[in-house]
């Protein structure tokens, strides 16, 4: 039944969302089209998945994306060589970019990598390597199910029990209190944000004019209450207690007698009763959480954000949220139904057609990772096991599973100096954007690691007519959406060449270190 409701809903979704796919009937989806919609929903375009989607079509490509769950992550050695704690992460970094290059699940991997920006656990303070396949394969097999499942899985994990201190969390006494840091992060960072939101992601304000907060410090410590009395799972041969020793496989499982089992006021006026166990006081946070009005649209702006463009309008958040509260059969926070209704939006799909209004606060910044990818998919990359990718995207500010914070690599309130919202300009920096250039250098003339290469013979094939070669770049990395002055820089470069190959790195330099590509548009 549940699976049924799923598919009902997605067709649901597939059949009101206005301006689906920008194609009427029987017309076929544009070369620039599907490369722009592949920049928003996977790692980056590459001529074959752009021939694929233009043959399937966005609905069936969505309908085949949401049946994957291929890629994976290896799980690692609880110790090193030595006896000690393993925190060699080489290995799962290396995976996650072959996984990135290579896997067929792209959707599903980019809107998980998505999710672990919002719902942050970091070596920083989870120095276990083997900690973080088992907390991927939550976000990567929720990715496309409900958030309501994501908010209970991460909440039990017991890597996000170590890195927020819910792990062995006792109720507290006349001496101590109850941790607070994860009922904190829980509502300020993964569901509510700090001030209630319209349906549109605008403030709700009081009579004054003044923003309505989502909770006060008072409820802090009550919602720290309700997550007490939970513990690490127990390892193979340990006997079972109260308080386990760290162990990261499996969920954490509930110890009654260090569970607060008071009443707690929480947010929304809602007051949990009292003698509930530690599952029933989850699960009534949960419902609450679920019912809160602000949780549709402050999740849905962020998904926008790391998927298609930094600033959507009130309308783009207004209608991806309503999907989120309800997907058109009574359920809210089915992912399935969020994720189609942001890639398919008119907004999201408006400059598909070159024709079409200019937008100029449109799209994003490429962060790290996704530049990394984006070059490596463009350029026919071939990764080996020993790959060093993420060595590429430290060095630009964004070390895979090492978010400095709890607010992850960069703020989605982060403001650039034109007043825009830009996220990914938190890292972005002098430094970094000289790293970007030296990185593409690097890639066109030279080696990134023992294990990674590149092949420039489609574009070298085609560099004796420098239109041609021209066109190809633009249409594997710019939407076929090349400025008059980008192709005129790029032409001059090329046409100075002595050789074919010379010509395509030459060209392929000036566009790749261009502010056209660095901002998905």
């Amino acid at each position: 039944m549940q699976k049924f409701l799923a598919t009902f809903a997605f067709a649901f979704i597939l059949a009101t969302v206005p301006g689906f796919g920008q194609t009427s009937p029987g017309s076929a989806l544009s070369a620039r089209a599907a490369a722009r919609f592949l920049d928003q929903a996977t790692w980056g375009p590459t001529p074959a998945s752009i021939a694929q989607l233009q043959t399937l079509g966005i609905n069936a490509w969505l309908t085949q994306q949401f049946a994957l769950n291929t890629s994976d992550l290896p799980d690692q050695p609880l110790l090193n060589s030595t006896g000690g704690t393993n925190t060699a992460m080489g290995p799962i970094d290396s995976a996650f970019f072959v996984n990135a290059v290579t896997g067929n699940d792209q959707l599903r991997q980019r809107v998980a990598f998505a999710l672990s920006e919002i719902w942050v656990v970091s070596q920083v303070s989870v120095p276990n390597a083997y900690a973080f396949p088992p907390y991927w394969r939550i976000l990567r097999d929720n990715a496309f199910g409900n958030y309501r499942n994501i908010i209970s899985a991460v909440t039990l994990n017991p890597a996000m029990g170590t890195y927020l201190n819910m792990a062995n969390n006792n109720k507290g006494n006349s001496l101590v209190a109850a941790n607070e840091n994860y009922a904190r992060e829980l509502m300020q960072l993964f569901t509510l944000g700090l001030t209630q939101l319209n349906p549109d992601g605008s403030p709700v304000l009081d009579s004054n004019g003044n923003p309505v907060p989502t909770y006060t410090p008072a409820i802090i410590p009550e919602m720290a209450a309700v997550f007490t009395g939970w513990t690490y799972p127990t390892a193979p041969g340990a006997t079972a207690k109260n308080n386990n020793p760290a162990y990261y496989f499996g969920q954490m499982i509930a110890a009654a007698p260090n569970h607060d089992e008071t009443a707690k006021a929480i947010f929304n006026n809602i007051t949990i009763p009292a003698g509930q166990t530690a599952q029933q006081d989850l699960t009534s946070v949960i419902n609450a959480l679920m019912a809160h009005p602000t949780l549709a649209p402050f999740i849905s702006q962020q998904l926008i954000q790391h998927l298609v463009t930094s600033n959507p309008s009130p309308a783009y958040i207004k209608r991806v949220s309503s999907v989120f509260s309800n997907d058109g059969t009574g359920t809210a926070g089915n992912m399935q139904a969020v994720i189609t209704a942001i890639l398919t939006d008119p907004e999201a799909r408006a400059a598909d057609d070159p024709n079409a209004p200019a937008n100029p606060s449109f799209g994003h910044l490429r962060e790290p990772v996704l530049l990394m990818t984006n070059l490596l998919l463009g350029l026919n990359g071939t990764l080996g096991a020993n790959s060093a990718i993420n060595n590429q995207t430290t060095s630009l500010s964004q070390n895979l599973f090492n978010s400095p914070t709890v607010f992850s690599y960069f703020s989605p309130l982060n403001v650039t100096e034109k007043g825009l919202l830009g996220p990914e300009f938190e890292i972005y920096s002098t430094q970094t954007a000289s790293t970007r250039a030296d990185l593409v250098n690097t890639i066109l003339y030279g080696t990134l690691d023992k294990s990674t290469t590149v092949d420039l013979t489609p574009f070298s094939n085609v560099a004796s007519n420098i239109d041609t070669l021209l066109n190809t770049i633009g249409s594997v990395f710019l939407h076929d959406g090349m400025s008059s002055s980008l192709y005129k820089a790029a032409y001059t470069a090329a046409a100075a060449q002595t050789t074919a190959k010379a010509a395509a790195q030459a060209a392929l330099y000036v566009v790749l270190t261009s502010g056209e590509y660095q901002v998905i548009q």
